[in-house]
């Protein structure tokens, strides 16, 4: 059986397929699987307005914990780790902000502040309003807090199957050096993956830029998101270091690099 490290770049948007990125160390290579040639799909989004929705947040966090167990039962995997690009749970309400956040911010590294529970109550029953009186999906109010929901519920089932992380692929880049674009900017997805292969080994090959296509569904700064969160989870804890604190169960875990 083939350990695993797996990352999940949480998307909501309708029809969406998740992207899950599974690696494996191949020697000092971090290699991704060809899962877009697997027979298995992972869940489709439902959409923003499936966001104040706790029974579908439940039902797509349940459908991606079967989606990777399918997989790894089908092919023979042991997960080992599970990176998530979220939230892996609501602030809570006493904090007036997460101590992982504040210490992003500190090092100048923005982010969207996670709600507390109470704060989750009324952006829910806000958003529900905007829904009945007729208002766009595409205009939710608080649509990137809405959207750490479905994170949320994802990251309550999947630890199920392994013990996860909190990552944030921003960080990454930037602890790389590798975030003067935006993602979505062209050519930019290129140039973060580039910056994490010089400590993954992979993409190195022709074969491996062909292969990265397939390694999971959605854009090209998805799969390299993705990946790089798959990256973070399988480094063990003395290569890796934390904005926040661990003990009280709010970090956002990124690379410890080599400094010279």
């Amino acid at each position: 059986m083939r350990d695993v490290f797996i990352g999940i770049d949480v998307a909501c948007a309708r029809a969406k397929y998740l992207p899950v990125v599974m690696c494996y160390q191949d020697d000092d290579i971090l290699r991704p699987l060809a899962l877009n040639t697997f027979a298995q799909k992972p869940p489709q989004g439902r959409g923003n307005p499936s966001t104040v929705s706790a029974a579908i947040n439940r039902d797509y966090a349940r459908e991606t914990r079967q989606y990777i167990e399918e997989v790894c039962r089908q092919h023979h995997l042991n997960p080992v780790r599970i990176g998530i690009d979220s939230a892996l749970r609501a602030r809570p309400n006493h904090m007036p902000s997460r101590l992982a956040e504040s210490a992003l911010n500190a090092n100048g590294i923005s982010c969207y502040k996670t709600p507390s529970i109470d704060d989750f109550d009324r952006i829910i029953a806000k958003g529900k309003a905007h829904l009945a009186q007729g208002g766009p999906a595409n205009r939710m109010p608080h649509a990137m807090q809405l959207f750490m929901l479905p994170g949320i519920a994802i990251a309550e089932e999947v630890t199920k199957i392994a013990p996860s992380l909190e990552i944030y692929p921003q960080a990454i880049a930037r602890r790389l050096g590798s975030a003067a674009q935006h993602k979505t900017k062209k050519g930019q997805p290129m140039v973060q993956l580039k910056a994490v292969s010089q400590y993954t080994g992979w993409p190195n090959s022709e074969n491996d830029w062909a292969e990265l296509k397939h390694i999971c569904r959605g854009a090209m700064h998805d799969k390299v998101d993705a990946y790089s969160v798959a990256w973070v989870a399988s480094l063990p804890e003395s290569q890796r270091e934390y904005f926040g604190d661990p003990q009280q169960e709010d970090a956002i875990w990124v690379p410890k690099l080599d400094r010279q």
